[in-house]
């Protein structure tokens, strides 16, 4: 075949000299002299559904930090704030805006992923530069003008819109880089640390006209829960955004009284509410006290105060100055607002939905929304209380809140039973927890299972070698445990077994999973954990599709998916619970000895939940995570205690009960396994039983 001629690229079209000067001329003009301030009202924001021009006085606690892009003294800016507080349109598009109008530079704007960048160059970037007339004249169209991640403006500013990866953060030079939403870039670049430092290493041959800038709503951790702050300005020990401000002039926002006078910050222990009413309501009423005179500050006034508004940095030894009288030497000029001084979030809103994430963790124990609450609306990282309450997870502090209740009997109230087993070497882990309306639970039973059905050889239990031994469970179906008072006991509503651990568990799981659909509908479930805050409680899953091997013929095993961390979060804070009540997890003063020390054998870190050093056994533990993503999957934490469902309810006609000493007494179920005839109702003994100490439950 004949080699096609080399095509090569056509010339651009002639023009004549003239054009081509004034083409160039902007490429030589000299740097203006304007502050990034002065120079975003020429750009546009939407605003409404319509796009106007940008206006300093909406979010004047912007202009300060932006001015400072230009500085000569600091190599980097740092901004921690709230959701709708315009950090990135005065941390991010007032720069680049500069950068294009004003002081033409090499820019680079990072997000923490090569989707997010992308949506942001065409998602916002792009309606920006077409709704600026004076972007729009600068941005130039020929080869390499306008892509989706990089773009040339005349006059010599050229930006590329780039993502957090070693490549892109290594052998550059680029006079501004800008990090978006900088608590969601990865902890690690290829092995090289934060991003941050990364950063600002490129920006090291521009001299002193080298810039980074970097803002965040706060997401890390705080690292130690007993910190308190020596310094009038300093912040919590964190990671990401909150660390760099730390390490910077640690500047504040200050409002000015307009009754006494008095300086002080707007934060949100500052603002009052009704006690009475729904989250909606008694946000509807939030205003702001003074600190020094009382007085009341209404959120119409917001605006006003923000205009007055003042940034002063913190100095050695504690004072605060404005940043051109700091004296202490920082590279970084750090600023963090407070979440009632966004401009654009009303306080109703911010009340609102701290108050809700507060019903939601006292009626679950989650702590996802609280920490979005405090991250999102109020700027402030979050301390987990899960991890406040693990430090007292001892087991002596378990002991001493230990019950009275009989071991291996089920407290009178009782409305339901569940079993969940642990996969170890050698043997099955059992145990039992007895439910109380509202999550209220008592561990009853503990044991383990080591010789498989039949046992004649003398062999020990090899769950991940052998799938009959997993016969050995079948019977906990069915085991009675008896109510306390009374002529019934009851079976266990649902038995959930984890289907993890060493290689030959979890085939075996599914098998033995498939031979109990049949014989014991909806009684067994698979469950299998997984890490993290960012995760779901709990949720049922069929497999979506085959994977590698064989692991397509288990697309017909569900399994629950289990956020571990999180549940344990909860259950920590159940046991800790002082007095009884809406899902308080109590353990029998007659529990075995080994049961105190495994709920107590883990502590949880900013990484989630890990062992104490020297502990191996943490069963405890581990069973009630699966008890608890085991009832939530089964929808109890929704059931209406007034109208609950059969196998919820106290007494003798709970299809799960079976009358003691009669266990020949037995119907044929539609919903499972056999289960005792109806038997005259008996009058149930009242209360849970009785703490150390005489109290009631």
């Amino acid at each position: 075949m004949k080699k096609a001629p080399y095509q090569a690229d056509p010339l651009p079209p002639w023009v004549t000299v003239d054009k081509a000067i004034a083409e160039a001329l902007p490429n030589l003009r000299p740097l203006a002299r304007v502050s990034v301030s002065e120079t975003a009202p020429l750009r546009s924001i939407e605003a409404g559904g319509q796009w106007v021009k940008w206006r300093p006085d909406v979010a004047p606690y912007m202009n300060e930090p932006g001015d400072l892009i230009t500085s000569r003294r600091f190599d980097s800016v740092a901004f921690v704030g709230p959701a709708r507080s315009s950090k990135s349109e005065g941390l991010v598009i007032n720069p680049l805006t500069h950068a294009i109008l004003a002081q033409p530079r090499v820019v680079s704007v990072f997000s923490p992923t090569k989707d997010a960048a992308q949506e942001w160059s065409v998602g916002a970037l792009d309606s920006l530069i077409a709704n600026s007339p004076e972007l729009r004249e600068r941005l130039l169209s020929g080869k390499g003008g306008d892509n989706v991640f990089g773009k040339k403006f005349r006059g010599g500013c050229r930006l590329t819109i780039d993502w957090p990866v070693k490549q892109k953060l290594a052998q550059r030079s680029i006079s501004l880089v800008v990090g978006t939403d900088y608590d969601a870039f990865p902890d690690d670049i290829g092995g090289d640390g934060e991003a941050f430092p990364l950063m600002r290493k490129r920006t090291e041959a521009a001299g002193s006209r080298g810039m980074t800038a970097v803002e965040s709503s706060p997401r890390k951790p705080i690292l130690n829960e007993n910190w308190t702050a020596k310094t009038p300005h300093e912040a919590p020990p964190c990671e990401g955004i909150v660390g760099i401000y730390n390490r910077g002039s640690r500047g504040r926002l200050y409002w000015t009284c307009p009754d006494c006078s008095g300086l002080f910050q707007p934060t949100y222990d500052r603002l009052a509410y009704p006690d009475e009413g729904s989250p909606a309501d008694r946000g509807a009423g939030a205003y702001m006290v003074c600190p020094h005179c009382g007085g009341v500050i209404e959120a119409r006034q917001k605006a006003e105060l923000n205009a007055l508004a003042q940034w002063l940095h913190e100095c050695e030894g504690g004072e605060i100055v404005p940043i051109h009288d700091l004296k202490r030497n920082v590279a970084t000029a750090s600023f963090w607002l407070p979440g009632p001084a966004a401009a654009l979030a009303p306080w109703s809103r911010i009340v609102s939905r701290v108050l809700e994430a507060e019903e939601t963790y006292s009626e679950t124990g989650g702590e996802t929304a609280l920490r979005a609450a405090y991250n999102v609306e109020l700027g402030l990282p979050y301390l987990s209380r899960a991890r406040g309450a693990a430090e007292g997870l001892t087991a002596d502090a378990l002991r001493d809140l230990a019950s009275l209740h009989p071991w291996q009997e089920c407290p009178p109230e009782t409305r339901f039973v569940t079993v969940a087993v642990d996969v170890q070497s050698g043997r099955f882990v059992v145990q039992v927890e007895a439910w109380g309306q509202d999550m209220e639970r008592v561990v009853i039973d503990r044991f383990d299972l080591f010789t498989p059905v039949g046992g004649d050889d003398g062999r020990r239990l090899d769950p991940a070698k052998y799938a009959e031994d997993w016969l050995v469970l079948e019977p906990l179906a069915n085991k009675v445990y008896p109510v306390t008072g009374a002529a019934h006991g009851l079976r266990p509503l649902a038995v959930v077994i984890d289907m993890q651990g060493e290689a030959g568990v979890t085939p075996n799981a599914r098998t033995f999973w498939r031979d109990m659909k049949s014989k014991h509908r909806g009684r067994f479930f698979l469950q299998r954990g997984r890490g993290g805050d960012n995760v779901k409680r709990a949720a049922l899953l069929y497999p979506e599709t085959a994977h590698k091997g064989k692991d397509h013929v288990a697309r017909d095993v569900p399994a629950i998916n289990t956020g571990t961390d999180r549940l344990k979060d909860e259950i920590a804070a159940s046991l800790l619970r002082t007095e009884p009540g809406p899902r308080k997890l109590h353990i029998s003063a007659h529990a075995p000895a080994e049961v105190f020390d495994e709920f107590a054998a883990e502590r949880r870190g900013p990484k989630g939940w890990e062992p104490r050093p020297g502990v191996k056994r943490n069963e405890a533990l581990d069973l009630s995570v699966y008890a608890l993503a085991l009832a939530i999957v089964l929808e109890i934490e929704a059931v209406d205690w007034e109208k609950p469902p059969a196998v919820l309810t106290i007494g003798p006609d709970n299809p799960r009960a079976v009358p003691l000493g009669d266990p020949d007494n037995l119907v044929e179920d539609p919903e499972g396994p056999d289960v005792p005839a109806p038997q005259p109702k008996a009058k149930a003994r009242r209360g849970w039983g009785v703490r150390r100490g005489g109290s009631k439950w």
